[in-house]
């Protein structure tokens, strides 16, 4: 076992908001969500992120505090929904079971379906802490922080390599585990491509749209959201993503343009312009950035991740063939695409299941929006910034794969679940009385 540098300052983190403060550990949570390069501890070939040390810190103080046992105030589609992930995670559980039962599991399939597991915990957790306006804020402000370090330090990244300075990955770069070492890539001669803490260039892309969608959403649909402290960052992430030469990022700026399009088409414009314009000087000015961006586009057609991520879809429907109930067990199927993981590993019940999650996180949110809209504006901005980018994350998803090892998804399903529970809740408190409801009430208590 290994301590990394990081992970003495994780560790100390963890207990000191654990003690001191159950709103910053949140907060700590969200931040370090998308750090899939950075251990903690280093086991073997496993590095243990820091969002398991810091999740693992809150359920434990929350226990011994008794915060656990403190009902919380949810709304009726918040329960519905948790019901439903549950209902997939113990379809997915018990096809894990049943498999092992039948052919036996691998180690492999055990820890892949303890990051599941993980996951699925860290968004009910999530979704019930953010109960209040200033803990959506709060989880928001550190949403909004973690997306900021990450592109800063991704573009430090490209500066080592553009000058010749050497990349100090030993900080943030430090993990064991499989394919953590591929945040060192090049789209070709002379061009790096931007990793940052995450374990290759497509994971941290996929990361930074989750805010880059939701911040473009939120300045886009309220003028009053157009801050400093909005803008920039939003700016800041989508030009990093627009510089990492993951095609995975570039297909999310494309779906996210096109889902802001239909509702501010000349904002949309203004904004994907911008990014343009840093494309097209970045292509100017770096000699071999022409070749890096046909490589990391339509060069992939004929080689590269495309023919690796396209010859895995074959051989996850030839298990989803054999057993198309419940799939073969989660962690079975590593395919490119949510849809064929789904299928290979949990099948038709647990891929509905999972479908029926999803989708009724986005009608009731919509819902929420549609019925109580006028009645906290923030929220609802909010909320339609949380569909947005599930909707950008769940598209990436489909052509590349499902990152659910990674702790961003997760973390964003929750606010997706917690900001129209929120927004239904306070609306339902500012309600007026039925009338002739308070005399009622009075006749009967007064005798």
């Amino acid at each position: 076992m290994e301590l990394t540098l990081i992970g003495g300052f994780v560790i100390i983190l963890a207990v000191v908001f654990g003690i001191a403060s159950h709103q910053r550990l949140v907060q700590s949570i969200i931040f370090f969500s998308s750090f899939s390069g950075t251990a903690v501890l280093n086991f073997g070939d496993y590095g243990m992120a820091p969002d398991v040390v810091l999740l693992s810190s809150l359920l434990l103080t929350s226990l011994l505090s008794g915060r656990l046992v403190v009902p919380a105030r949810l709304s009726r589609d918040h329960l519905i929904i948790g019901c439903l992930v549950l209902v997939f995670t113990s379809i997915a559980g018990l096809s894990s079971l049943f498999n092992g039962a039948a052919h036996g599991l691998a180690s492999l399939q055990v820890t892949q379906t303890a990051y599941l597991l993980f996951g699925i915990c860290l968004t009910l957790v999530l979704s019930i802490e953010f109960t209040a306006m200033e803990q959506i804020e709060a989880g928001l402000s550190a949403l909004r922080a973690g997306a900021t370090f990450i592109s800063l330090w991704g573009l430090f990244q490209a500066a080592c390599f553009y000058t010749g300075i050497e990349y100090p990955a030993f900080l943030l770069n430090n993990s064991k585990s499989h394919f953590a070492d591929m945040y060192d890539q090049r789209a070709a001669d002379g061009v790096v491509r931007i990793a940052s803490v995450a374990t290759e260039p497509s994971f941290m892309a996929t990361s930074l749209m989750i805010f880059g969608a939701f911040g473009a959403t939120v300045i886009a649909l309220d003028p009053l959201q157009r801050t400093r402290s909005w803008t920039v960052p939003v700016v800041l992430t989508l030009m990093t993503v627009a510089l990492s030469t993951s095609s995975t990022g570039y297909f999310g700026l494309v779906v996210l343009g096109l889902l802001l399009a239909r509702r501010r088409p000349m904002f949309a414009l203004t904004v994907f312009a911008s990014v343009a314009v840093v494309g097209g000087l970045w292509l100017a000015t770096v000699p071999a950035a022409w070749d890096a961006f046909y490589n990391m586009t339509m060069g992939k057609i004929d080689q590269g991740s495309y023919v690796e991520r396209s010859t895995t879809i074959g051989p996850a429907m030839d298990l989803f063939a054999r057993q198309p109930w419940f799939g073969f067990g989660w962690g079975a199927d590593f395919s490119y695409s949510i849809v064929t993981i789904m299928l290979a590993n949990v099948g038709l019940v647990g891929s509905i299941a999972f479908l029926f999650a999803i989708g009724g996180t986005l009608v009731a949110s919509a819902s929420a929006r549609k019925k109580f809209g006028p009645s906290n504006s923030n929220l609802t901005v909010y909320a339609e910034a949380a569909e947005t980018a599930l909707l950008v994350y769940l598209a990436e998803c489909v052509v590349s794969g499902f990152k659910y090892v990674v702790a961003d998804f997760w973390c964003l399903w929750a606010f997706a679940v917690a900001i129209p529970s929120c927004l239904t809740c306070l609306a339902e408190d500012l309600r007026p009385p039925v009338r002739g409801s308070r005399d009622l009430a009075a006749k009967v208590f007064s005798g």
